[in-house]
Order: C-alpha cells, then structure tokens, then sequence
C-alpha cells in the first residue's frame, strides 16, 4: 500500500513527539512492504495548544485552518502521482480542523487517525474521532467514549520498536530496581514505598529530582505571555491556580469543585512532603535512545499505571496498559508493574512479567525478584520471547489493517 502519514507532532524530532511515533510506525510500515509519504507540514504552532479540547481563539482557529489546508494540498500532490491507499493521523483536535476529513474522503482514501490518551483526554481528540473512518485507540477501555460521539473505535494495543528496543550486551546488571519515566499521578505515591522499605532502586526522568529555584520577585509579577490569542501562566504562578480554581468550579459546580480544589490542595502538599524521599536516588532525564541501557543496567524494572480520569489532580486514579509495557520487555527485563484486567491479555503475569496491587506487593515482589536473580532471569527471558514474538508494531499493523478490511492485509490475531 502507499500510505500518507501525517504522525509526527514536529518536523523537528527535538519537540513535542518530533521523532517517537515515527520512530515507531515507520520501520514497521517498511518492513510490511509499504511505501510512505510524509507530510512535511510542521504541526508543531498546532500543537503547543493541543492541550486545549475545544473553544479556539481566532488565532488558533486560523493556525489550525492552515496547517488542514497544507495538508490537504499535500494529499492531491501525492494522489496526483499515484494512488494513496490510505491516510494515516495521529492528529488532536487542535491539528486538523475536522470537516477536511470529507474533502479527504471525497478523495476515496481511507482515514485512520491513532490516539493514545483516549483514557483521560479523549476531549481532546473527540471532535477528529467523530469524523475519521477509523478512530484506532490503544486503550480496551476506551471505546465506550468513542461511541458516544458516533466513531468508529478500532482497538488495537501498542507495541514496541525491536530496532530500538532491544537487550543491550557487556552491561553489568546492578542488584537494583529502576524506574523510567516523570513524576506524575500517584508515582511518588508508590515509589516512596519502595524508597522507605529500604529498596535499592535508580529514578530517571523529570521531577524526582531537587525543586527548581525559586523565580524572582520581577518573575513571579511579570504579565504572563501570550500564544495565538490565548495568556499563557506560568506553572506554579498564582495566576495559574487562579485559572484553574476559577476552571473546576465552571466545571463542576461549587460544592463538587469546592471539594475537588480541597483535595488537589492536599495532593499538593503530600506531593511537596515526598520530594525529599527521591533526591538521593534521581539520576535526571535520559534520551530514549539511552532506556535500553538503563534497563539492561538494572535487575528489575518497575513500572506504574495510573493516570488522572480527566488528566487533572484531584479525579479518580485509573490504571491502563502503557508504552513502556511493551517497550521494556523487548529490552528483555524482569518488568515489575502495576496491575490491570488489560495487561493478562498480553502476558502471562508472573511467567513472563509480574505484576503488584498494592505498596506492600510492590515492595515485596521487587524485593524478591532482587534477591532471586535466578527468578529474575526467568522472567527476563520469557517476558522478552513473548514481547518479540507478539507485541512489536508489525504485529500491530498487521492487527489494524485486518481489523479495517485493508485488502492483503493479515488478518486479526484477536
């Protein structure tokens, strides 16, 4: 098939996604024998406001209508010279205004577009869902949410890249857990379990480390900027709680979101009452081309699953199937994760990776799998034959296109 895919949230891969999706689907697509063509529209103005679900400024409206019509120009360019069997998107609302999808489709080409947060930001995609042929979220769990706007969800998991994923020789395991990945959600909650039991572990990623330096007075008065229309706060100013004090309560009434503030608040303080637990142990941001070496440096490698209902402090915890769930079998580690009914429909839970329900599982598990390498080695070897043999994005795609009737498509493995 010859496939236009417009995936990539920057043309350059230093910003916002610039290179992991393609980085992703694009080997893949290769390797199944189709051939590409890569929008070279810069989604990046698009996607600094991505976060935003609805109710654009004129000047995001505009952005949004230029960067749908460049798109477009680009498909009849590529149709002009061949026949484009299908359209590829992972487009947010903020990318692609939604009614391009019936110049796209008067064009006879089939649409997917791909989203991944569809647990606790599908506003977010929720107007493009509705208009694709074919919504593909990575979430079971999702498609109820899909439905209710009139979509079509098509499940299909994510996976792992092999090429980039991968065991990594000549590296000395350390009888240590590790964890990847930001401070967010309940994390700290969990990690600062595994940090009290006296647990050795290694944290990368941002967050874990020391508190930034307080701004200056001049900083913290200065007007907040402004992008296409819209003020931007700065994180942690009091123009920004004020914005989403004055946000919950429009949201959810005055007694719910009165409630609600009063338990960010004291997340907030939970939060600041941790950060001194995981200074000693942080090891900063590492590149994604470096994860495998960190995994390979490590006896276990632990992962947690919960994220915010609707993104936001202060709503239900929700645990869901993740990236790294794939992508560090490949590496071929002994995972150690938090439990979810999903997950068991991709492994064989304390035979190829393990899985915890609560602090003391947790704690308990990592501390067993440290002291059992034996163990530990049995769960690397079994978790990374089933990740390379089910879980790459060949798979996946392979898995898509039957699931949407692609002609010479392989069919379902579900």
């Amino acid at each position: 098939m010859r496939i236009f895919c417009a995936v990539r949230h920057s043309i350059d891969p230093k910003h916002y996604y610039g290179g992991l999706w393609s980085g992703n689907f694009y080997p893949a697509l290769r390797e199944l024998g189709h051939d590409l063509v890569e929008s070279r529209t810069d989604l990046l103005p698009a996607s600094r406001f991505m976060h935003i679900a609805s109710g654009f400024t004129p000047e995001e409206t505009a952005v949004r209508a230029r960067t749908t019509e460049q798109i477009l120009d680009e498909v009849r360019a590529a149709q002009r010279a061949g026949p484009v069997h299908l359209f590829l998107s992972y487009f947010y609302n903020s990318h692609f205004d939604p009614a391009g999808f019936d110049d796209l489709r008067r064009l006879g080409i089939p649409l997917v577009n791909f989203y991944c947060n569809s647990i606790y930001q599908f506003a977010q995609v929720a107007a493009i869902a509705a208009k694709a042929d074919f919504s593909w979220h990575a979430e079971r769990d999702a498609r109820a949410s899909y439905l209710t706007v009139g979509a079509k969800p098509v499940w299909v998991q994510m996976g792992a890249n092999p090429s980039v994923y991968h065991p990594v020789e000549g590296i000395a395991r350390a009888p240590k857990a590790c964890f990847v990945g930001q401070r967010y959600a309940d994390r700290d909650r969990w990690m600062a379990a595994v940090v009290r039991a006296g647990v050795p572990v290694n944290i990368y990623g941002p967050g874990w480390g020391a508190p930034p330096v307080a701004p200056s007075r001049q900083s913290k008065t200065h007007t907040p900027a402004e992008y296409l229309g819209r003020r931007i706060h700065r994180a942690g100013s009091v123009s920004s709680y004020a914005v989403a004090v004055k946000t919950t309560i429009g949201d959810e009434g005055l007694a719910k979101g009165g409630s609600r503030i009063v338990r960010q608040a004291r997340y907030r303080r939970e939060s600041a009452r941790l950060s001194p637990l995981f200074v000693s142990f942080a090891k900063g941001a590492i590149p994604f081309q470096k994860i495998a070496e960190v995994f390979a440096a490590n006896e276990v490698c632990l992962n947690f699953s919960n994220v915010w209902a609707d993104g936001r402090p202060g709503s239900t915890l929700i645990p869901h199937v993740r990236l790294r769930d794939f992508e560090a079998p490949m590496c071929r580690t002994c995972y150690l994760t938090g439990h979810t009914d999903e997950i068991t429909e991709f492994y064989n839970v304390g035979r190829e990776i393990d899985t915890y329900h609560t602090p003391e599982e947790l704690v308990d598990k990592a501390r067993f799998y440290l002291a059992n390498p034996d163990a530990a080695e049995k769960l690397r070897e079994a978790g990374y034959r089933r990740a390379l043999c089910d879980h790459t994005w060949k798979r996946r795609f392979e898995e898509l296109f039957g699931n949407i009737g692609l002609r010479g498509a392989a069919k379902s493995v579900r």
